[in-house]
């Protein structure tokens, strides 16, 4: 669905066996092999079809170019394709130390590319994993449990020698000298601190649901335009207290498409959470620029629809509060003070959802939705057919994949606004 390619730095905040990072791997390594192949084919047949080199000839700058192809695809050979595929272009943490050595050791045994990974907090940076660097994030994060205030950073998780620390800064540059003064600012404070989602109660955060402190850390870890798929329970995309979230994410990226799982995806797991895939794409500049004027715009024409009714009721209700002073009706006093804080509260709260629901008419955008019954396993971990992508176990009524879809979406969403999808 985010269709990575060569050059692509991509991040798993929550990597537990490697199982993203290992297939990103694999596809860039397959598109590097086909693209050096091709290369060397068209060299070849410009090669063969120039007559006026001896057979020699010919076979010698074959062999020459042969040999440079090879040493692009040599993993050893530092700058090369696949050493930067290996080892500046994967990355990952998890928060359980043994998950992180099987995730090492999955990247080993398929090629490489282990060193970017981590035994590590997904919420805290380490080595070239920090805010606006990576092209792809994917990841399943852990749902349930929480993030609570007595999580603090600690010293050791935010500490190295000094020779690591110059290497990272020569390697990284700039970016990731503010990452780190970032985090050293709240040593010793609540992990919660470095975000914007969890709630604020007199200054002081409170505790706050993984999956949604994830959302945030992926939003944060991608560049301008990097795209985003993620594992989420259904209660991000429906549930009324959640609101916040999903306006959040709205706010910050354009909503690609949501894949919705069946409920017994995960029961092999251990989990009986019903969840969907979002897939997501980070506002480049310009996009951003766009919302963010057209957000201040809304708001502005929306607190101007009812700013003669406000200003005529609040003079009202005023009036009422200085007669009730006046007589010494402390009763009346309290009543009419209620009554303008629970207007202005109404109020706020109407131009609020009416501004936001104006933003979503000149911000609109169409996303792929589909919702899949078979994803090629029972809640019994046994295989079964799987509609997601093209694969031998399509099952016989469906023509075409939630991939397949997706595909002709992006190329032409309109046929899809007159049809429901499966």
């Amino acid at each position: 669905m985010l269709n990575p390619r060569e050059g692509d730095i991509v991040c798993d905040p929550a990597s537990g066996s490697g199982g993203f990072l290992i297939r990103f791997f694999e596809m860039v390594r397959q598109q590097i092999m086909a693209d050096a192949d091709r290369e060397y084919q068209t060299y070849r047949e410009a090669t063969e079809a120039d007559i006026s080199l001896t057979e020699a000839d010919r076979a010698h700058l074959l062999s020459e170019r042969y040999s440079e192809i090879q040493q692009s695809l040599d993993p050893s050979i530092e700058g090369s394709r696949m050493w930067k595929l290996s080892n500046r272009c994967i990355y990952g943490t998890d928060a359980n130390d043994r998950m992180a050595r099987t995730s090492k050791m999955n990247m080993i045994m398929h090629g490489d590319g282990h060193g970017g990974v981590h035994h590590h907090n997904g919420f805290l940076n380490v080595n070239g994993i920090f805010e606006e660097r990576f092209d792809i994030i994917l990841t399943n994060p852990p749902f349930g449990a929480s993030v609570e205030p007595t999580d603090v950073v600690l010293d050791g998780d935010i500490h190295i020698s000094p020779d690591v620390e110059r290497l990272y800064e020569e390697r990284y540059g700039e970016p990731y000298k503010l990452a780190r003064r970032k985090v050293n600012a709240v040593k010793g404070q609540p992990i919660a601190t470095l975000f914007q989602l969890p709630k604020k109660n007199s200054g002081k955060v409170s505790k706050v649901k993984t999956e949604i402190l994830f959302i945030e850390r992926c939003l944060d870890l991608l560049k301008p335009g990097g795209r985003l798929g993620i594992v989420l329970p259904e209660g991000i995309f429906n549930n009324p207290s959640l609101a916040y979230v999903r306006e959040f994410v709205e706010d910050r990226a354009k909503i690609l498409a949501v894949v919705s799982l069946p409920q017994e995806t995960f029961m092999s797991s251990g989990a009986s959470v019903k969840a969907s895939l979002l897939f997501l794409r980070k506002f480049d500049e310009q996009e951003r620029a766009d919302f963010n004027a057209k957000k201040v715009a809304v708001q502005i024409e929306t607190e101007s629809k009812y700013a003669d009714e406000i200003t005529a009721a609040c003079v009202r209700l005023e009036a009422a509060i200085s007669a009730a002073k006046k007589s010494r009706d402390a009763v009346a006093r309290k009543t009419a003070q209620k009554n303008l804080t629970t207007y202005q509260k109404t109020m706020n709260e109407r131009i609020r959802l009416e501004a936001r629901t104006l933003l979503k008419e000149r911000f609109d955008y169409p996303v792929f939705m589909y919702e899949a019954e078979h994803v090629g396993i029972t809640a019994t971990a046994e295989a079964d057919d799987n509609e997601l992508y093209p694969n031998p176990r399509v099952p016989t009524n469906v023509d075409k994949t939630a991939l397949e879809l997706f595909r002709e979406f992006e190329k032409d969403p309109t046929p899809f606004s007159s049809r429901p999808l499966v």
